[in-house]
């Protein structure tokens, strides 16, 4: 039966060294995120003034296609058609903009024919539930006509970057989570308790003689709140998204020097 425990702990200490080591002796491997893109297309409806038109609005319906990145660029292109109502119905514009900007702001440069005074072409700006313009009249009397309109079209929501697999995201990063394994440790003794139910312990890897300060990724697995928090590697081992919790890895060292400041990344942990 010893021999049987002892090979068993020898087996798990040689796949544990060859599948981590190095990944806790330094800190976690952090690579750029990957752009990702997502298409949003909507109907939208407004109410719009022009200096022609005076106080009597017209009434718009549109569609809008829009391909947004994850850093926020944002083009795509619009269709609209307007109508008076006020004194009956009169049909306004028919107009098509190509526009280019980032997820709640965008330049827009198109074009159409309205049905009083002929073809026109038009810059304009976006905004969130607004847009205002200039719209240009070579075969009219009156050249220029600004307007200001109303919509539907609060904004456009930019997708997250990706991260390859078992990587978590941390801003504009992607980052390898910490092995946080029980299995995979060594001399464990519990250090404190926070506030919110974790459990901070000091342990050494089986690889390693070096004291660190972390959670275990079983406790975690047991908590509703913290579960998610969890990632199973392909190895089978767990690993631990400490951004979720709010915490990053230590060293003894380190926590003997600053306490709870050594592990804590947000302001609102504290201990028990």
């Amino acid at each position: 039966m010893k021999l049987r425990n002892f090979t068993l702990a020898f087996v798990l200490m040689l796949v544990s060294n060859i599948t981590f080591a190095g990944s806790c002796g330094s800190p976690p491997i952090i690579i750029p995120s990957i752009a990702s893109s997502t298409n949003d297309n909507r109907a939208y409806a407004g109410l719009k003034w022009s200096l022609s038109g005076g106080i009597k609005p017209e009434a718009v319906l549109g569609f809008r296609h829009a391909n947004i990145n994850s850093n926020g660029d944002t083009d795509g292109g619009d269709i609209s058609i307007s109508a008076k109502f006020i004194d009956g119905i009169q049909p306004g514009q028919i107009r098509a903009k190509y526009f280019n900007g980032k997820e709640d702001v965008q330049g827009e440069l198109g074009g159409g024919y309205d049905f009083t005074q002929g073809i026109f072409g038009g810059v304009s700006i976006h905004l969130p539930y607004s847009n205002v313009g200039l719209d240009l009249f070579p075969n009219a009397q009156t050249k220029f006509d600004p307007y200001v309109q109303i919509d539907t079209i609060k904004g456009n929501n930019k997708p997250h970057p990706n991260c390859p697999q078992f990587y978590y995201l941390n801003g504009s990063e992607c980052i390898e989570p910490l092995p946080s394994d029980r299995r995979l440790k060594r001399s464990v003794r519990l250090l404190a308790r926070l506030h919110n139910g974790l459990k901070i312990y000091a342990f050494k890897y089986l690889w390693s003689n070096k004291v660190y300060v972390g959670v275990m990724a079983q406790d975690l697995l047991q908590n509703p709140l913290h579960k998610d928090a969890v990632i199973t590697k392909a190895n089978g081992f767990y690993a631990v998204n400490y951004a979720m919790l709010g915490l990053k890895m230590t060293t003894l060292a380190q926590w003997k020097k600053d306490g709870l400041a050594s592990i804590a990344s947000q302001e609102n942990i504290t201990l028990n």
